[in-house]
């Protein structure tokens, strides 16, 4: 088998593996959690009430819920976030709804979320548009690495699968060139043992291949190499 084929199928099999693997990954974070659970919309990461605020490590691939109770008007901000860490609101964000079934925390209404873009550190401060105290709640969904992983891992099989297909065809159409010693016979080695299949063509000779003496058409030498 030539180099080729031999490459493009170890890679294969190297990218389905990895392939098989993030998409294990990705079901994995992603998780079972039933619609009807309050952790439908992330795992609580911290509940406390306005005015108030929460110092805690955050990271880019997952996402973090905001709830607050039912009829209360809260404000709420990442403290030196920036423009590229901070809170949206879920009439930004058009999903307002997206919990009113499903994941639904009686109660507590979903108000939006805190994107991070950069994982870290940061203060979120809560306050009470109305001057007065309510819960509020910040829950983790980590499905962002679960699907980024299963998305990936697909995409390896995928890789994989092509590079298999590939290398099988290969396999195929690259044959290795055939030997001739130096008397012109076509050899063909099997577990060190050279067997002469024939003899190279040559011109005039009868289909194309030289008519001998009464020659067998092959001859097994019984020295091994």
């Amino acid at each position: 088998m030539r180099l080729a084929p031999k490459i493009a199928l170890v890679l294969g099999a190297v990218f389905l593996l990895v392939g098989i693997a993030g998409m294990a990954f990705g079901g994995s974070e992603l998780g079972d959690v039933p619609p009807e659970s309050e952790d439908w919309s992330g795992t609580l990461k911290w509940e406390g009430e306005t005015p108030s605020g929460y110092y805690g490590h955050f990271e880019w691939t997952a996402i973090y819920n905001v709830w607050v109770e039912e009829g209360s008007e809260v404000s709420v901000e990442v403290v030196d976030g920036g423009a590229d860490n901070r809170f949206i609101t879920c009439e930004e964000l058009d999903d307002c709804g997206i919990f009113d079934v499903d994941g639904d925390i009686p109660g507590f209404q979903y108000i939006g979320e805190i994107w991070i873009d950069d994982s870290g550190w940061y203060e979120i401060r809560f306050t009470d548009d109305k001057q007065g105290s309510s819960g509020v709640m910040i829950r983790e969904d980590p499905s962002v690495m679960g699907i980024l992983g299963a998305i990936g891992g697909a995409g390896f099989c995928c890789g994989g699968v092509f590079l298999l297909a590939l290398g099988a065809t290969l396999s195929f159409t690259m044959q290795d060139k055939p030997k001739y010693d130096s008397q012109g016979h076509h050899l063909v080695e099997n577990d060190g043992t050279r067997v002469i299949l024939s003899e190279a063509p040559t011109r005039g000779s009868k289909d194309g291949v030289e008519q001998g003496d009464g020659a067998k058409w092959w001859v097994k030498e019984s020295e091994k190499e």
